[in-house]
Formats: C-alpha cells, sequence, structure tokens
C-alpha cells in the first residue's frame, strides 16, 4: 500500500489523540511528553501501534530524534519513502 503525506498525518493524528492524556489541543508541533503528557512506555506503544498500522519497523535510534508529532510524522514518511510506499 502506498500512504500520502496527508494520509500518514491523519492517521497519526488520530493515534495520538487516543493517547493524550491532557486533553491538550492536538497540533504537528505538539510534544508528547510536555503537551500530550505520554511517557517513554507511552511514546513505545505509539511506535508499535504505528508500525502495525503502516506496516513497517522505525529503528530505536531514530526515538531520539523524536520530540513532536511532526517529528513522529517524519519517521514514518522516511521510513516508507525507503521502502518505495510514499507517494506524493
Amino acid at each position: 500500500m502506498s500512504w500520502t503525506r496527508e494520509a500518514i498525518r491523519s492517521e497519526l493524528l488520530k493515534v495520538f489523540a487516543q493517547h493524550n492524556h491532557t486533553n491538550a489541543t492536538l497540533t504537528e508541533s505538539s510534544e508528547l511528553v510536555g503537551d500530550l503528557g505520554i511517557d517513554s512506555l507511552g511514546v513505545m506503544e505509539i511506535l508499535a501501534e504505528l508500525e502495525d498500522t503502516f506496516k513497517l519497523t522505525i529503528p530505536d535510534d531514530a526515538l531520539r530524534e523524536v520530540n513532536t508529532v511532526a517529528d513522529v510524522a517524519r519517521a514514518v514518511e522516511k521510513r516508507l519513502e525507503q521502502d518505495g510506499r510514499l507517494s506524493g
């Protein structure tokens, strides 16, 4: 399956909405810990869910660069692009 950046971001916002512990407004610039109250275990749960959703593996070293929803989107897009499954 091929994904567009818009579809990826839409799917990400759905997943993060389920894990938003602070009921803060969810945007791409939302910080996972500071704004959404997601702890490190929660981040791991989200990434596992995203790996299932997008049928990919996000390497552990990519987690060091993930602070916001947009960071997660970039990590997913990068993997999909490497797999030839990113369109547009």
